[in-house]
């Protein structure tokens, strides 16, 4: 019967693996089995004559179980408080190395969470659990728990190295000199392996062009080694960062946190960009310098080095090229500059203009049309001076501004050639001063007044109606312009009158002369080539006609409609006071012959007394 039992120990196995392989739930007995659970099932598995894939998978994963150790135990380390300048670095070491330690397990316990996760994602989905993937989940299980007994011992030693150094800085004696020494030699053997590395990365590319294998694979060894010393040097320079950061941090100066930020910045570059480092890094640093500083004084420090941080970080942001222009690229900051130059620009250019006004009204030999002159030329060089400024700043080359510009200089002379004309006409104008502030001008028969402004573009004229009338400047330089102004206000005025035949044109010319004389009119002037005249101009049907030429001086001349009518007024009142007729118009009618059967009475009521010629 025991025989039987032995033969048939494999039927046995297979009713019970049944069990194993379609249940839908976790076997218990299987997920938190210790190392006889496991042997046992293991035997089981290898006395079965037929094996399959599936069951050399569930032997090597029981395998696994039985060599996995039950317990972790801690690291003994002998961590004396360090007394001098080697332990302390020593110790500093142990530290990056167990925060090392400690970052790669978090990664196996997170990567093992997202493998159990699956297993149970599959088993609801399936609803059905085989023998591997429950030795699977056990697996992982128990890895997890190992991983995560580890996590703890290594906080716990993290926590009591940080106590050390913390403590030991106090009572250690740093050598500055040798420190600085150490840092010129490191220096060195840096830019030494950068050079070699260089060197050996462009025979790699020759032998890489050249197909010769055998060197490439020689070049990569050789890369290799120097990447190896390369991270040992990047951990002595770690060692020199942090006892800086010692010394300063021993001497209370601030100097402190600004090393603080530097060494956590070579972790994530030189060492590891993992999280944990740098945080158990700067608690470590935070740590020491709340005991030597203050908690106080601590958090200030770090809260201005944070400050500087951000404002070093927004910096670098605001300088990064939103947009490029002719491979020039352009930033945040450059625009901001460009932005508040331009702004300061126009207040300094309307500063200058309002000083060049309040100037000029207490200097009162400055004309109206100089201080425009200085003020818009001073006003437009401000404006170019600034318009280059910001071109230098955004580090656009003029060169390149000029390509554009020929570029577009064909559609500029068809789109913008009234524009440009306009104003190239205005910096004429300006220059040549033919036409200025204050001048009277007349454009036509209808247009006429004083020049008011003179900008760029255009002029503003100001009629004696007060209305403005806006000219272009081209106009002014095309056309004919009529200056009443342009260099003094002396004009002569031509007044037309008639009066009747039958008077001597000398007593006429008397009479009138004579009436210009006793006028009480002050703005009459006279010189030896300029003085007042009358002369005969027509004999005409109705009059005998003459103009009076008369020679004015002031603002008088400005209104010529008014001047010509007080002239009219003075020639009406003196020929009428001297019985010197003004004719109207008339006509005298000539019949030579008429119809008999026309009335007599139509005649006269024509006009005629019915007896002229007939």
């Amino acid at each position: 019967m025991k025989r039987i039992f032995v033969k048939n120990g494999w039927v046995l196995c297979l009713l019970f693996l049944p069990s194993l392989l379609f249940s839908a739930d976790l076997n218990s007995t299987i997920i938190t089995g210790n190392t006889q659970v496991y042997t046992s099932l293991y035997k089981k598995l290898s006395h079965l004559k037929k094996t399959t894939d599936e069951i050399s998978l569930q032997k090597t994963l029981l395998n696994k179980l039985i060599k996995l150790k039950r317990t972790i135990q801690p690291k003994e380390h002998n961590l004396p408080t360090p007394t001098d300048q080697k332990s302390y670095l020593q110790l500093f070491d142990l530290f990056i190395q167990t925060s090392l330690e400690q970052a790669q397990n978090q990664n196996a316990l997170q990567i093992t969470a997202n493998k159990i996760e699956t297993l149970n994602r599959q088993i609801k989905d399936h609803n059905t659990t085989t023998l591997t993937t429950q030795l699977f989940y056990a697996l992982y299980a128990k890895e997890q728990q190992q991983a995560q007994t580890k996590l703890t011992l290594q906080k716990r030693e993290i926590r009591h190295i940080t106590a050390l150094l913390t403590t030991a800085i106090q009572h250690i004696t740093f050598d500055p000199k040798a420190i600085q020494n150490a840092q010129k030699k490191l220096d060195t053997e840096l830019s030494k392996i950068n050079t070699s590395t260089q060197k050996i990365l462009i025979k790699k590319e020759r032998y890489t062009l050249l197909d010769r294998t055998d060197m490439i694979k020689y070049v990569q060894n050789r890369l290799l080694k120097l990447k190896d010393r390369q991270t040992n040097l990047s951990q002595k320079e770690l060692e020199l960062l942090f006892l800086r950061f010692s010394i300063a941090l021993e001497q209370k100066n601030d100097n402190a946190f600004t090393l603080q930020k530097q060494i956590t910045t070579y972790l994530q570059i030189h060492i590891s960009n993992e999280p944990t480092i740098t945080e158990d890094t700067d608690t470590l640093l935070t740590q020491m310098e709340k005991s030597i500083l203050g908690t106080v004084d601590a958090i200030k420090g770090k809260g201005i080095q944070e400050l500087q941080s951000q404002i070093k970080h927004l910096w670098k942001i605001t300088n990064q090229p939103l947009f490029m222009i002719n491979k020039t690229p352009v930033s945040i900051v450059k625009l901001f500059i460009s932005l508040l130059i331009f702004i300061l620009g126009f207040f300094v250019g309307n500063f200058y203009k309002h000083q060049i006004k309040r100037l000029s009204l207490k200097n009162r030999t400055i004309t109206a049309s100089t201080r425009t002159l200085l003020s818009n030329l001073g006003y437009y060089l401000i404006f170019i001076i600034t318009f280059f400024i910001v071109l230098k700043i955004l580090g656009i080359d003029l060169s390149s501004i000029a390509l554009v510009a020929g570029a577009l200089s064909v559609g500029i002379g068809f789109g913008l050639q009234n524009i440009i004309s306009n104003f190239v006409s205005g910096i004429i104008l300006m220059v040549e001063r033919s036409v200025k502030i204050g001048d009277y001008i007349q454009l036509d028969d209808n247009i006429r007044g004083h020049v008011v402004d003179i900008k760029m573009r255009s002029i503003t004229i100001n009629t004696n109606s007060n209305i403005d009338i806006i000219v272009p400047n081209q106009d002014l330089i095309q056309n004919r312009v009529i200056n009443w102004t342009m260099n003094d206000k002396i004009r002569r005025f031509e007044i037309p009158f008639g009066v009747a035949y039958g008077t001597k044109p000398q007593k006429v010319i008397d009479v009138v002369l004579e009436a210009v004389k006793t006028s009480n009119f002050n703005n009459i002037y006279k010189t030896q080539e300029r003085y007042t005249r009358v002369v005969m101009t027509e004999m005409g049907d109705s009059s005998v006609n003459y103009e009076l030429f008369v020679w004015l001086v002031g603002r008088e001349i400005l209104y010529p409609k008014r001047t010509t009518s007080r002239f009219l007024i003075l020639i009406y009142d003196a020929l009428y006071a001297n019985g010197i007729e003004i004719p109207f118009p008339q006509r005298d009618l000539h019949i030579r012959s008429v119809d008999t059967e026309f009335p007599v009475s139509m005649i006269k009521g024509l006009g005629g007394t019915g007896e002229e010629n007939i």
